[in-house]
């Protein structure tokens, strides 16, 4: 049997970030510029607290994950079954989600994203759940699995994130402390994309090499 060939992986960093980065509305409010006046005072400690909140990723995520040559004698049985896992019909429901997230986003439909952004997040806890339950023993599949759900669970804390500060998200262009927050969000949402499509090339070396070692 040719392990190698029936791998499949689910990666869903990139459109999870891509809908959180677009889910809120950059343009300009037609707030009157007494109302902007009045809000500045307190618009500063409302951002600084919410770039304090930014879930940043744990730069070891992008770390190698070492696969020795050496086979374990439950290695192919767990690996087949972390496989079926990764291919399942709720990893692919997961995988339209996050699709279709990322079409809401794009489209520009706030509360039907904030919406679908709940949905996923449910989704992905229940997932995480079942990959748990797996109970898979040996240590170098268990450590591709659990730095699949590392990412994804990054990933999905900045869509919790988006969602909790989703007003300070849709940006006032008039207001010059929303324009500074926007920047700010934007250099840590791409630092954070950064590590995790590393972390994602980790992963699927790590699940090649494990292919081809017991594929053999």
């Amino acid at each position: 049997m040719n392990v190698l060939n029936k791998f499949g992986m689910l990666i869903l960093t990139a459109s999870l970030l891509t809908a959180c980065g677009d889910s809120g509305n950059k343009g300009s409010s037609d707030k009157p510029a007494e109302q902007v006046a009045q809000s500045e005072s307190s618009s500063d400690n409302k951002y600084e607290k919410a770039l304090s909140e930014f879930p940043e990723a744990d730069p070891k995520l992008a770390e190698p994950i070492v696969i020795s040559d050496k086979k374990s004698p439950e290695g192919l049985a767990e690996l087949q079954k972390f496989i079926h896992f990764t291919t399942s019909e709720e990893a692919q429901n997961i995988g339209k989600m996050g699709q279709e997230l990322q079409q809401l986003a794009r489209q520009g439909k706030e509360a039907e994203t904030l919406d679908q952004m709940k949905k996923l997040t449910d989704a992905l806890e229940q997932f995480h759940q079942s990959a748990i339950a797996l109970d898979i023993k040996d240590p170098e599949i268990k450590a591709v699995m659990d730095r699949t759900l590392q990412v994804s669970s990054a990933a999905n804390n900045l869509m919790i994130y988006a969602g909790k500060y989703s007003s300070e998200l849709t940006i006032d262009g008039k207001d010059k402390d929303a324009v500074k927050f926007a920047k700010d969000f934007q250099e840590k949402s791409q630092k954070l994309q950064e590590t995790l499509r590393a972390a994602n090339q980790e992963v699927e070396k790590a699940a090649t090499a494990l292919g081809k070692k017991y594929s053999q």
